[in-house]
């Protein structure tokens, strides 16, 4: 989808749901996770964060990994979020 939204309008619509709902459950899960202390920036997540976020890994992965996990901890990493003590 990465590659094709750029031409494909049916692609794009798909990306762009895909990362709204990556990016609205990973900010529901840190507003479900009480206690946790909150990010130092914003979550953000756009299509080039996404690609670099899944490029990054790609190297030491396993080339069937799935693309949501690593780029909510891409996200997270960016916003400064804190998960464990």
């Amino acid at each position: 989808m990465l590659d094709q939204a750029a031409t494909n309008p049916t692609a794009r619509q798909t990306l762009t749901a895909y990362l709204a709902g990556t990016g609205e459950t990973a900010g529901w899960l840190l507003d479900a996770a009480r206690g946790l202390p909150p990010c130092a920036r914003r979550l953000t997540l756009d299509a080039q964060q996404a690609r670099d976020a899944i490029a990054g890994t790609a190297a030491t992965a396993a080339t069937e990994t799935p693309a949501t996990p690593l780029i909510i901890h891409d996200m997270l990493e960016r916003a400064g979020c804190r998960l464990t003590d």
